[in-house]
């Protein structure tokens, strides 16, 4: 006991001063007061952040019992970068984290090698706020994940975070039912074994406070069912709460299980329709914790793959004010994207669709519905909601190209955001036709150029920006230019020594390829199958390639087709070659006497790989494995001048 009180003491003494973790790299969060603003200084420099560009700053808020995040825009000001933020009068506790972005995604991040900017703030007459020590204590055990994401392997003990909880219900019992879930999460840690036999006191004594909200009762229902395992006390507790909370969560849930996990066909499409009308989207996103997004997320997308399937536009067209821009942008993803890209389906067909849809994305671009708690600040939700609407734009822009709606395409283009102007090739080839289309001409030059910068060219725009150009001398040269700068620092840095097992395999011609021939040569290796889309997506950027190095005798490249699964794969790819007009060398997979499949070159190679996925690409030097890399990134240019940078180290060594 006496070791618990001494431990207890040192505890109390160290959490005298609420911004503890110091750090040279700020300045600003030393003693933040719930009301006025925040005005920082950091300094990158000595951190993960020294020498990046676009820093920005992500700060979580603990207010009235709840976790928020938003951002901080910083102003670069010589080595230092300067932000502002008016802190809300209710806020308990801030935390900030500084990074930068792509595409709405963490890249990179300082928090303060993992002991956090972070404060508990006070109100202006310097006394602390409910939340502020509880805040403090459970944002700094991830483990009892009751906070944002924040720490990478930082954990303070179970005493520490029992000493912060014990301390917010000392000051604030009256606000025990906010954070009552934490209050079990520190028992829990703290009681070990001992507290399925405990924790139920708790719980009745909770279950006792008037005016409990159904929250309260879930938390109780939840830690019966899944901690203590008592599921006849659960179904009692549950049983109470659809009394109490008729239309509430728990009927909510009930209701939508039914109505989802039956059996697929016209009943439960009409059970998920009933259920629409019973608990409106409206009435759920009034809940001021909601916390079953869910289960609207996945009755709009099964309903829109089926209303898409079977040609319902109307059915589909009485949702969409209700859906958000997440829901549509997936319902837009998994089944048109889909259809276009494989085009087996008719145009005709999901045009209406894609209209439809692609309109509804636009007008909820900005509205915030595609934030997701504290996964992202607005700023990276809301980047990355217009990553995902250029991602859209492009399949339907590239659909009325096909369908020759030209001037339908015209407004849609003006929608794409300026990162996503340039960097979908297909899309560029697709727009540099529109223009030409709708009286455009001379845009087509820019549009063509402006694809070579961003690495996201097709060999059509090449021949169209050469054929402009006007001449061949000196094209390769411009060209070139057109291009940043290449940092082969990066190629090198992939770079290995590999060595491989030989083998001998036939080409279409019945004739043998040995790899002992490969001596004294560069070789890149294309692994492949007729069933793999990404596979063929990519043969455009590697004939540019192939056609670069055709006259190189250094420089050879060879198509493996491998896992091959039709008996008839052999005669399907030969003539698939020579009809898509691709001067391909291709070699076939032979048997492989452990899987019994056609791959036994592409597994004997798995050790390097670390993955049995395709296209694969493979760059040999003398018989040595160099570099290889997985997957197509959507650009024939990019993965083109990808090969040419490895290709090109490769002969500069000695």
């Amino acid at each position: 006991m006496k070791r618990w009180i001494s431990m207890l003491a040192l505890l109390l003494a160290f959490s005298t001063t609420a911004y503890t973790q110091d750090s040279s790299r700020l300045t600003g969060l030393e003693k933040p007061v719930a009301g006025d603003t925040l005005r920082l200084l950091y300094n990158p420099a000595g951190g993960p952040l020294a020498g990046k560009a676009d820093i920005g700053a992500m700060i979580y808020l603990y207010r009235n019992y709840r976790w928020y995040v938003d951002d901080i825009v910083l102003q670069q000001r010589g080595a230092t970068w300067n932000g502002q933020y008016a802190v809300p009068a209710n806020c308990a506790f801030v935390a900030i984290k500084f990074v930068t972005t792509e595409n709405g995604m963490v890249a990179a991040s300082d928090n303060n090698n993992d002991h956090g900017f972070m404060s508990v703030t006070t109100d202006k007459n310097g006394n602390r706020l409910p939340g502020g020590q509880l805040a403090w204590g459970i944002f700094r055990k991830p483990s009892v994940a009751k906070a944002p994401f924040y720490f990478n392997n930082y954990d303070i003990s179970n005493e520490a975070l029992e000493m912060w909880v014990r301390k917010e219900m000392e000051a604030y019992p009256d606000s025990m039912p906010k954070f009552f879930d934490s209050y079990l999460a520190m028992l829990k840690l703290k009681l070990g074994d001992e507290f399925p036999q405990r924790a139920p006191r708790n719980l009745e004594k909770f279950l006792r406070i008037p005016g409990l909200d159904e929250q309260g009762y879930n938390i109780v229902y939840e830690t019966y069912r899944f901690q203590l395992k008592d599921q006849q006390k659960a179904d009692s507790v549950r049983k109470l709460q659809l009394q109490r909370f008729p239309k509430g969560r728990a009927a909510r849930f009930d209701a939508y299980s039914k109505a989802y996990m039956g059996q697929m066909g016209e009943a439960q499409f009409a059970a998920m329709e009933t259920f629409l009308r019973d608990f409106p989207v409206a009435e759920y996103r009034r809940d001021t914790i909601a916390s079953q997004q869910f289960i609207y997320h996945n009755i709009y997308r099964l309903l829109g793959q089926v209303y898409i399937a079977t040609g319902r536009t109307d059915s589909l067209k009485k949702h969409l004010r209700d859906m958000d821009f997440v829901t549509l942008n997936e319902i837009y993803r998994a089944n048109l994207d889909k259809a276009f890209i494989i085009g087996k389906t008719p145009l005709a067909k999901i045009y209406p669709f894609s209209k439809m849809l692609i309109d509804d994305i636009i007008k909820k671009s900005d509205d915030g519905s595609y934030m997701e708690d504290t996964r992202y600040t607005p700023l990276q939700a809301r980047e990355n909601a217009r990553t995902q609407m250029d991602a859209r734009l492009a399949i339907h822009i590239s659909m009325l190209n096909k369908m020759g709606k030209y001037k339908e395409a015209l407004p849609y283009g003006a929608q794409r955001s300026g990162k996503g102007r340039y960097n979908n090739a297909n899309l560029n080839e697709a727009w540099v036709n529109i223009l030409e289309h709708t009286g455009g001409e001379k845009k087509v030059k820019t549009v063509l150029e402006a694809g070579v910068k961003a690495g996201a060219a097709t060999p059509v725009m090449m021949e169209k920006l050469k054929r402009i150009y006007g001449k061949t001398a000196g094209f390769d040269a411009y060209v070139a230019g057109l291009k940043p700068a290449v940092d082969s620092n990066e190629i090198k840095a992939k770079l290995i020594r590999e060595k491989i097992t030989p083998f001998r395999l036939k080409d279409m011609n019945g004739s043998t390829v040995s790899s002992d021939s490969w001596n004294n040569k560069i070789i890149v290796l294309d692994y492949w199958a007729t069933w793999c889309f990404p596979c063929k997506m990519a043969f455009p950027g590697m004939q540019m390639a192939v056609s670069k190095y055709a006259a190189d005798p250094s420089v050879d490249f060879y198509f493996i087709a491998t896992m091959e699964r039709a008996k008839t794969y052999k005669e399907d790819i030969s003539k698939y070659i020579r009809s898509s007009g691709y001067s391909f060398k291709v070699l076939y997979d032979d048997e492989n006497p452990d899987t019994k499949g056609n791959d036994r070159v592409f597994k004997s190679m798995l050790p390097v790989f670390q993955s049995s996925a395709i296209p694969r690409k493979v760059v040999l030097k003398n018989g040595i494995i160099r570099y290889t890399a997985e997957g197509y990134g959507g650009s024939p240019s990019a993965l083109a001048d990808e090969l040419s940078q490895v290709i090109e180290i490769l002969k500069a060594e000695q």
